[in-house]
């Protein structure tokens, strides 16, 4: 495919792309304005003083209702935006954090990489070893004291006996404390319990403490969001009241629909992480499967039932078949006793006649 054809299959599949995109955002704005027809109508203004005081209080009650799921609505939202950052870091563990790039091996000297860098015309000796530091090699105590073992024989004469085990425990002792703190360390099943229980107690406080901080904030949401309603007594501030508080539920059912429709976009995330993770880790795994020891009988009476009462003999279809025996195998069965053999093969003239 050349280049043109290329550059023009391009060009055609984004217009194609942003013609979907323009359609798909048209589509949401007349579902967005048929929800918003539904739920929130025209307002229609009774005449009677009572009846505008019961429709102030029925849409402060409504106004209550959507900052209510609204509140829940953005929890959920701020819960899956923190679930896909984690699936987000367990798809990069999985995948690997990134991929080394292949370089060729260029072996070259420092010389000739500056003359590179500055030109052909600079030339520059560069002796990397002139500012070097002259360090004295440090020798160890381990390394001393197995040049100072001197003779093998008679490190062998110390430690053998009961002397040289006991000093030889001795330092095995001393050389490992921790080993020994490790064993004495060892926590027992009635440790582990209450351990297990005190942490779970622990558990149970903070997960109480923060329904509690998570109640005492929505408390502090709706009654900044929703005071307390305060009836005027006059007609013309009860119409007014009526068309602030019916623009407030306007407002507040459309930051309703755009999270509800920005939960839905993120929940389908989290959804297509998921799967990401089943396909990085393995399609599918398989269970566990129990060994089973059961005869033939036992079997077909559990699949046809226990009125069914099958005996299966399964030698009963098999061939009968003759063993044939080999001529080699009958004489050395006719050999007889050993004894008797050896002693007339004994002679060897017997045998050379023979």
């Amino acid at each position: 495919m050349s280049s043109s054809r290329r550059h023009h299959l391009k060009s055609l599949m984004l217009s194609i792309a942003k013609g979907l995109l323009e359609e798909e955002e048209m589509e949401r704005e007349r579902e967005r304005s048929r929800y918003m027809a539904e739920n929130c109508p025209t307002l229609s203004m009774p005449r009677t003083m009572q009846e505008l005081q019961e429709l102030c209080r029925e849409i402060h009650h409504k106004i209550d209702v959507i900052d209510e799921e609204r509140y829940d609505l953005e929890l959920k939202v701020n819960k899956a935006n923190k679930e896909i950052d984690d699936l987000k870091i367990k798809v990069q563990d999985l995948m690997g954090k990134f991929k080394k790039p292949v370089l060729r091996k260029v072996r070259m000297s420092a010389d000739a990489m500056l003359k590179a860098l500055l030109g052909s015309k600079h030339t520059v000796n560069l002796d990397l070893r002139a500012n070097l530091k002259q360090v004295k090699k440090e020798v160890k105590e381990e390394d001393k004291e197995l040049r100072d073992v001197g003779d093998w024989r008679k490190n062998i004469e110390d430690k053998s006996g009961m002397d040289g085990r006991k000093k030889m425990f001795e330092g095995e002792v001393t050389s490992d404390p921790t080993a020994n703190m490790a064993t004495e360390k060892r926590l027992s099943a009635r440790r582990k319990h209450t351990l297990k229980s005190c942490m779970l107690g622990v558990a149970t406080t903070l997960l109480e403490a923060e329904s509690e901080k998570k109640a005492e904030e929505r408390e502090k949401f709706l009654a900044d969001k929703c005071p307390p309603l305060e009836l005027p007594y006059s007609r013309d501030e009860l119409v007014e009241l009526c068309n602030k508080l019916h623009k407030e539920i306007d407002i507040s059912e459309e930051e309703r629909y755009s999270i509800e429709f920005k939960l839905n976009m993120v929940l389908n995330e989290v959804r297509d992480l998921n799967i990401k993770i089943v396909d990085l880790r393995g399609k599918f795994k398989r269970p566990r499967l129990k060994k089973v020891r059961m005869s033939a009988d036992a079997m077909l009476k559990a699949l046809l039932g226990s009125k069914h009462t099958v005996n299966m003999d399964l030698r009963a279809n098999l061939k009968q078949v003759k063993k044939e025996v080999k001529e080699e195998d009958k004489q050395l069965r006719d050999v007889g006793d050993w004894r008797k053999n050896i002693e007339d093969k004994s002679d060897r003239k017997k045998m050379f006649d023979s």
